[in-house]
């Protein structure tokens, strides 16, 4: 079997498919990708597996031009390999990919695409409604699987009509918990040496890039609320600081600049999880958080926005605790209740090491070769 996978940069690829691509290459396949290449932002990820790979000039807006000569691009790269199926991901290589293949689905190549979270969902505003949701419905009759990653994407799928023949759910793109394991205490305070924290600072850490989406804003106006109750308090944000400023300046502005630590892009998360002591997310909407699985995979008690793909993952008062979008007070009152109840916290710790193992890399491999199997490609 021949597979092109698609997504609008390079990144996606390297840092959440691999594990199946080499999954696929032990099967015997040939495995290419087709991306922008954004390695100069997002360093140190493995792409060696990958057979062949293309340059192609996607934008992430659908109003650029860019795109038009990246379904040319991508057409011809379609029309001279013949693949037996095409794996496509993220929105605007989605769409592109779906366009361009649309011969090659009429001579038997299977179109796949998983949706790592629709712009339209619950909250979303009536412009994503008006201009996403009509292309997607009518896209997914060229679609032959349509793969969700969480719940409120797959029964809206369903309940929608959309034509595609198969529908499936999976839990997310599968996370190596074997190099996320909780850590004892001497080890905290052997990483918190590394890194230049102390014992008696309260860390939470939300590791994301610097985008509205991800809403930062809202973490600042909780910890302003936090450090009037304690000074101990600090903020990890490791993640992509390209649009960084205007939130540090928001920072500087209400006074709590000194107690974040702006991070850059990293790849010891693992290690950084591991040094605070609860993982954080204010999301405004996600697919299915990879940084909040690594923190159950961690062991860390989770305090969340209550948006689509958080709230796949936490179950409020169980592992972690679901607050209101932008209801910084609330989120604040819940670190709080943590910080006050170690024992609470514990519980949510083990908890997550528990609900974390159906997140593995190796659960949704599993999963996605049943699903290449169903379509006859494996």
């Amino acid at each position: 079997m021949k597979v092109l996978f698609v997504a609008t940069v390079r990144s996606h690829i390297g840092q959440f498919h691999m594990p199946f691509i080499e999954e696929l290459k032990k099967r015997g396949c040939e495995v290419h990708a087709a991306y922008k290449d954004n390695s100069a932002d997002k360093q140190g990820l493995d792409l060696s597996a990958v057979d062949k790979v293309f340059e192609v000039p996607f934008s992430r807006s659908p109003y650029s031009t860019s795109n038009i000569k990246a379904y040319k691009v991508l057409k011809k790269i379609i029309d001279e390999n013949h693949y037996d199926a095409i794996h496509c991901h993220t929105p605007m290589g989605a769409v592109v990919t779906r366009l361009a293949a649309k011969n090659a689905r009429k001579k038997g190549t299977k179109i796949i695409y998983t949706a790592h979270g629709f712009h339209f969902y619950k909250g979303a505003s009536k412009f994503n409604w008006l201009v996403f949701y009509p292309i997607e419905k009518y896209l997914s009759k060229y679609t032959d699987c349509l793969i969700t990653i969480n719940k409120e994407d797959y029964e809206l799928a369903r309940r929608k009509g959309f034509k595609t023949p198969e529908i499936k759910h999976v839990d997310g793109v599968g996370v190596d918990i074997s190099r996320f394991h909780s850590v004892t205490a001497s080890e905290k305070s052997q990483l918190r040496q590394e890194y230049g924290y102390s014992d008696s600072d309260f860390l939470m850490i939300y590791p994301a890039d610097f985008c509205k989406r991800k809403n930062q804003n809202m973490l600042f106006d909780t910890l302003k609320l936090l450090l009037e109750k304690n000074s101990n308090f600090k903020l990890l944000l490791p993640g992509l600081d390209e649009f960084a400023q205007p939130y540090i300046e928001y920072a500087k502005e209400i006074g709590v600049y000194d107690h974040i630590s702006v991070m850059g892009y990293r790849r010891d998360i693992d290690k950084l999880v591991g040094t605070c002591d609860l993982s954080v997310s204010s999301s405004r909407q996600e697919g299915l958080p990879i940084n909040l699985i690594e923190a159950m995979a961690i062991g860390n008690a989770i305090v969340a926005s209550d948006v689509r793909g958080n709230n796949d993952l936490v179950v409020n008062g169980r592992n972690g605790f679901l607050v209101e979008l932008n209801h910084s007070q609330e989120m604040a009152d819940a670190v709080l209740k943590l910080y006050n109840d170690p024992e609470l916290a514990e519980s949510f710790r083990k908890q997550n090491n528990s609900m974390v193992k159906k997140y593995s890399v190796d659960s949704v491999i599993r999963h996605m070769v049943e699903i290449y199997k169903d379509l006859g490609l494996l």
